[in-house]
């Protein structure tokens, strides 16, 4: 094989593409980086005091988590997009781009001049992503929506009960990860669709449909069940103690549970007819757990995970993120790799799956708010005597600001 051959060319395939990023938080700039780690050029405009996602849980160096986590590698504009002269850069930016990515409330991006229909007359061939909770119209579409609210209000939350039956929320950000994921999917398709002969689309993905595609099977199980109780589909399965820590055990079907059987000493369940079917574990689920538990606690955890492996048990030992970089299977496959942050560092990057970034290095920095201001207002032939006319008029921000107090 040519070894100059590329074997995973996917961090290139949108090369070229031009990615107008004008989202906050995380399901939108999630998206945008998808498209920016396949090689779109992704310019993020922000307010001069920054993506609020920069400001949540414990800023380092003025960058939060959520900022580190969803920006890599974009360029970023600070502007005022109320002003006239803000919304004219911001059609300079649509009409040179191929994708545009929002998650304003429904109706703000209109009253900015920056909605599908004023961006489309700029630019007919553009993909147009809205990101919203509760889509673009009906009874909540001037309700606020967050991951966590639209987890409670889909099911999730109540699904997802502690032992005490208190609906708990699903960490971390499930609904606003598979946002940006479904998001960057639907581009992907439009696209295709685009080079096809179509002209521009309008994708409009809500945290509210998100959450409801993922849970597709809970609702189909849901209807199938007719009213009875959840139940758990095999026995054993759950998180048992150890004398040292805690291992997750599962039976996937008769032989596994065969195997299990032998390795914690309880022969006579082979013969017991109340457990020769997954059907019929299931009646005896809480006395099968209990007797798992008990013996498990009776050794360490890496006794008990070499036998699992040894007889083919699925398994899995429960760690903190510490262990899971040190884990033999994690670095063997390279996932956790380093962001170089001036100012950080190295924190610890975990990069697209499917994905090589082949080493880029513009992959490896998270941008201030306005630290590409200047390069991109020159790119669409802002003069400098424009660009510091822009900067006195209060439109730009050619520095980046101080940090969002948080509070």
């Amino acid at each position: 094989m040519n070894s100059a051959i590329d074997p995973n060319p996917l961090h290139r395939v949108y090369e070229g593409l031009r990615v107008l990023d004008l989202s906050q938080g995380i399901a939108g700039p999630y998206c945008a980086q998808i498209l920016r780690q396949m090689g779109a050029q992704v310019t993020k405009v922000e307010p001069f005091h920054g993506d609020w996602g920069r400001s949540m849980g414990v800023p380092r160096g003025g960058f939060s988590a959520i900022a580190l986590a969803f920006n890599r590698g974009k360029r970023s504009l600070a502007l005022d997009a109320q002003t006239d002269s803000g919304r004219e850069v911001l059609h300079r930016l649509a009409a040179r781009a191929d994708v545009v990515v929002q998650s304003f409330r429904p109706g703000v991006a209109d009253r900015l001049g920056v909605g599908y229909a004023a961006l489309r007359g700029v630019n007919p061939r553009l993909v147009y992503a809205s990101i919203s909770g509760f889509g673009l119209s009906g009874p909540y579409v001037d309700r606020p929506g967050t991951d966590s609210v639209v987890q409670a209000l889909t099911g999730l939350t109540t699904a997802n009960c502690d032992g005490a039956g208190l609906p708990q929320r699903v960490k971390p950000f499930v609904g606003d990860l598979s946002c940006g994921v479904y998001t960057a999917n639907a581009i992907g398709g439009a696209l295709f669709a685009r080079e096809r002969g179509q002209s521009g689309t309008h994708i409009d993905v809500s945290l509210l449909a998100t959450m409801a595609a993922l849970q597709n099977s809970s609702l189909i199980d849901h209807a199938l069940r007719r009213g009875e109780p959840a139940t758990s589909v095999t026995y054993p399965q759950g998180i048992f103690s150890t004398a040292d820590g805690y291992v997750l055990v599962f039976a996937m079907n008769n032989a596994m549970f065969a195997a299990i059987c032998r390795v914690i000493g309880r022969d006579d369940w082979l013969t017991d007819p109340r457990m020769d079917t997954p059907q019929r574990r299931i009646q005896a689920g809480d006395e099968i757990n209990a007797g798992v538990a008990q013996a498990l606690r009776s050794r360490p955890t890496a006794y008990w995970t070499n036998c699992f492996r040894e007889n083919d048990i699925l398994y899995g030992e429960v760690k903190d993120y510490d262990q899971f970089q040190e884990d033999e299977q994690v670095r063997h496959l390279g996932l956790v790799q380093t962001l170089s942050q001036p100012g950080l560092g190295e924190v610890p990057f975990v990069g697209l799956p499917g994905v090589h970034t082949g080493g880029d290095p513009a992959d490896g920095r998270v941008p201030s708010v306005g630290e590409d201001t200047q390069a991109v207002l020159r790119e669409l032939d802002y003069s400098p005597a424009d660009i510091q006319a822009l900067a006195q008029e209060g439109i730009i921000q050619l520095a980046a600001a101080p940090a969002a107090a948080v509070y």
